[in-house]
Parts: C-alpha cells; sequence; structure tokens
C-alpha cells in the first residue's frame, strides 16, 4: 500500500503530490489540518523519520511498511520505485546537479520561505485559537527546538527587522534559479524532473509573499517556468487537493529557522 501524509497542498506537501500524479500512482491520502495542529493530536508513527525529520511538519510518505520523510528524498524515492513518467534526469552529471539543486534549495528557501508564510498567514490563524488549548498542545510536541518553531510565531520573535532580513536572503537563490535557466528550460538537464517539482513547490508562493523580488520584470525566466509547470495536468490535479481552495495561504514552520534568524 501506498500511503501519504500530508495537509494542504502547498511547499513541502506539495511536492509528493506532484510526483505522484505525475506518476498516476495510486495512493491513499491521509489528510490532516496543519494549521488546527491536527498532526500532533494523531499520532503517524513512532519512527525517528517521522519525528526528527528536518522539514518537521512535512509530509510522510509509507510504502509498503517503509517510511520515507524530508520532501526531496521523497521525490527521489517516488521516482526510482513507482511505474510510469521518467522524473530523474539521465545522464550523470544532470543528476549530480539535480542533487545539487535539491541540497542549495532546500537549504535556502527550505526556511526562509515558510516562515514568511508562517507570519503573513498561518501566525493570525494561531492568535485567533484559544491560547490555553493551543499551549497545552504545543507543551507535548517535542523536540523542544520543534515547539519553539510555534511559539515564535506567538511572541514576536519575528520582528519586522527579521523578516526583510529574511527577504534580502532570498535575493541569492531566487538569483541563482533565475540564472541557470538562461541554461536551459529545466532546472536539471533537457528534461523536466524531481529538481523541477522541488523548485516550483518552494518558489510558486514568492510573487505573493515578495512580489517585489518574483514578478515578470524582475525574473521573467522562473515566471515562465512556473507557469509551465502549473500547466501541468500533474499539477493541477496536487493542487486540486486544496480543501480550502486557498493552498498557496497555508504554511507550516520550515527547515531549523533558528539557524539563520
Amino acid at each position: 500500500m501506498l500511503e501519504l501524509y500530508h495537509s494542504e497542498p502547498n511547499t513541502f506537501f506539495l511536492k509528493p503530490l506532484i510526483a505522484l500524479h505525475e506518476k498516476q500512482a495510486r495512493f491513499e491520502s491521509r489528510w490532516f489540518d496543519a494549521d488546527n495542529l491536527e498532526h500532533f493530536t494523531a499520532r503517524f508513527s513512532d519512527a525517528a523519520e517521522a519525528n526528527l525529520h528536518l522539514e518537521r511538519e512535512g509530509p510522510l510518505l509509507r510504502h509498503a511498511g517503509t517510511l520515507i520523510s524530508n520532501s526531496f528524498f521523497m521525490l527521489e524515492y517516488i521516482a526510482e520505485a513507482l511505474p510510469g513518467e521518467s522524473l530523474l534526469p539521465d545522464s550523470a552529471y544532470d543528476r549530480y546537479r539535480m542533487h545539487a539543486s535539491g541540497q542549495f534549495l532546500g537549504a535556502h528557501l527550505g526556511s526562509l520561505v515558510p516562515i514568511l508564510g508562517c507570519v503573513k498567514y498561518l501566525a493570525p490563524r494561531l492568535a485567533a485559537m484559544d491560547r490555553a488549548r493551543l499551549d497545552a498542545c504545543l507543551e507535548q510536541v517535542a523536540p523542544q527546538e520543534r515547539r519553539q518553531n510555534w511559539l515564535a510565531l506567538l511572541d514576536g520573535t519575528y520582528t519586522p527587522q527579521i523578516l526583510e532580513t529574511a527577504r534580502e536572503r532570498l535575493k541569492f537563490p531566487v538569483a541563482r534559479v533565475e540564472s541557470q535557466l538562461t541554461i536551459g528550460p529545466w532546472l536539471a538537464g533537457p528534461r523536466y524532473s524531481i529538481a523541477d517539482i522541488d523548485a516550483f513547490a518552494m518558489l510558486r508562493v514568492l510573487p505573493d509573499l515578495t512580489p517585489s523580488l518574483v514578478n515578470p520584470q524582475a525574473t521573467p525566466r522562473i515566471c515562465d517556468f512556473l507557469a509551465r509547470i502549473e500547466a501541468r495536468a500533474a499539477v493541477r490535479a496536487a493542487l486540486a487537493t486544496s480543501r480550502s481552495g486557498k493552498p498557496a495561504q497555508h504554511f507550516v514552520p520550515g527547515v531549523e529557522p533558528s539557524r539563520w534568524g
């Protein structure tokens, strides 16, 4: 059996949904409401992969008893383990480019994008919740760093200065992707691959979160890249799994933001 534990199709959660739909794979959707901390009250697994992976709140894939976490590794697993359209580059060099892109964007976009999204959209939702219930729920969250990521959205940690620093730091990865797209239409070789799915899921929200940074005038290649991928049938199917109708407004804390904050 193939099962995907996921929330709204955005950022980390969007990646495996796209890959599974590209493969036309049959899978069981195990949806949870991350905005209401449902994943903290429902125990999905006792495995270390479920509790300690770097993306913390991100998706989990279970295939024939094997648990896969971390969205880029999940993309690679789906590409290699499931039949259907190839999502891996052909040449060794292009596979290197695929891994380099995943590592680079995971480190940069993986921490910066979720914080901007969480402050804009998740923090107001948390602020509207009963604080006693919220505190009781978060008190059970481990490890401590994971709990602090959520509390930071409530206690004023993310000041305007820190958010401006995050936007400033996004300039580097955005410029690098824009430059990479001068070489060809895709990020890891002559055809679409999981490198493109990985980048798309994180870049897609930037015209909303940082409109002065990602727009048709400043980043024409990225905007074209996003439009071409969003037009794919598998991507439309993945986005259609949204229960809110506004998946780009749903975020969870990302990769260890305390390391750059």
